[in-house]
């Protein structure tokens, strides 16, 4: 990489922007397109200084001198693909944006996809790129199949389309600070991931489905403790958009696609079985629906490239408001309190607070420090506990 060569970064994400900060640090000129709005800003150091995170520098992505998208693509021939896939069909949004930065993408340029995918569709990238850049895959662009761990830098494998185009990938992977052991063909890349996400939640799903025989909640603890331990909501749905993306994609019949399907339905299930776990305990301490007020405790990171877990946290909500009608989500409340106090409002109902992942148990301590009266507490956890 040249001293001027400027990198560009499709997709104002978390990760996006952790990828940008890391060139900036490195004194690399960087540019990040907003994929909603297409519009590309210059990051700079005072920017990272001043805004360190994507959600700090989305809320003042006005501020910034901004220009048209299409007069930026074909000037930049490091490409970081790195939008928000948030929908309900994450296949074809992530072709769509594809096919949109494509368009502009110029020969001799490397394309590095962080979006995951499932089995076979990076070739159906590469043919997208071909087709509307008019490129040849073998000699006009290199593309690198770079899926990272949510809200990190961290790579679940690293593919690539020209093997002899390693040395080139891992100067510019050094750059951005992404972690990664080797890199290998896009094939063996995507069966690393495959392998990967497929034995990370057969492990949760199959603790989480045995604690839904045990009726008793002293014994669903006990053995937990002897196990895996505890996984939160948050933990199920975290690679959630992977494993979609996986069973979307392989053939009928595959036995691998019987242990994806599982997940999905074991996901679907602790649903169920959370808002089973829910009522009873509502009846079980004499909590009335229309007495009672629910805190969805559940910290989400609304920029993150992944955008499965958006759409279950949505999905629970709606569950607890069909039952009770007084939900309000914790992290929306507190984001609108002006004074930022991490504290329950005072309230004539009683009052019950669901935790959705460990990050959100800090919160707790804190808001149990400052309550004086005691509120219920839940778990959205695999053993519901309480």
């Amino acid at each position: 990489m040249s001293d001027n060569e400027s990198v560009l970064i499709y997709g104002l994400s978390t990760e996006g922007y952790m990828i940008a900060s890391s060139l900036v640090s490195n004194s690399i000129p960087t540019i990040i397109i907003d994929e909603k709005l297409h519009l590309a800003t210059e990051i700079t150091h005072d920017i990272i200084t001043n805004y360190p995170t994507a959600t700090e520098f989305i809320e003042a992505e006005s501020l910034f001198r901004i220009k048209p998208e299409k007069d930026v693509v074909s000037k930049n021939k490091i490409i970081f693909f790195t939008p928000k896939i948030h929908n309900y069909d994450n296949l074809n949004q992530t072709l769509s944006s594809f096919s949109d930065l494509s368009k502009g993408i110029e020969k001799d340029s490397i394309i590095f996809s962080c979006v995951p995918i499932g089995y076979g569709h990076n070739n159906e990238l590469i043919e997208i790129l071909e087709r509307n850049s008019g490129l040849d895959s073998q000699k006009d662009f290199v593309y690198c199949y770079v899926p990272l761990k949510p809200r990190t830098t961290s790579a679940l494998c690293v593919g690539i389309s020209r093997l002899d185009q390693i040395k080139i990938a891992n100067e510019h992977l050094k750059n951005t600070n992404i972690k990664y052991s080797q890199i290998s063909d896009l094939y063996l890349s995507e069966l690393k991931h495959l392998e990967y996400i497929s034995s990370k939640y057969s492990a949760i799903i199959s603790s989480s489905e045995s604690m839904k025989y045990i009726k008793d909640f002293i014994s669903r603890k006990d053995l937990e403790s002897s196990s895996r331990g505890v996984k939160y909501i948050d933990d199920l749905s975290d690679e959630l958009y992977d494993v979609k993306c996986f069973s979307s994609s392989l053939d009928s019949g595959e036995p691998l696609l019987y242990i994806l399907s599982g997940i999905l339905k074991g996901i679907e299930y602790y649903s169920r079985f959370f808002i089973t776990e829910l009522k009873s305990f509502m009846k079980e301490n004499q909590l009335k629906a229309s007495r009672t007020e629910i805190y969805l405790s559940w910290e989400i990171d609304k920029f993150e490239i992944r955008g499965d877990k958006i759409l279950l946290h949505d999905a629970i909500l709606n569950k607890i408001t069909d039952l009770v009608g007084n939900v309000i989500d914790l992290n929306d409340y507190l984001s609108n309190n002006p004074k930022r106090v991490i504290s329950l409002p005072s309230s004539e109902k009683k009052q019950l607070l669901i935790i959705c992942s460990n990050q959100d148990l800090q919160q707790l301590d804190i808001i149990n420090a400052k309550k004086q009266d005691d509120i219920y507490l839940l778990h959205a956890n695999t053993i519901c506990d309480r």
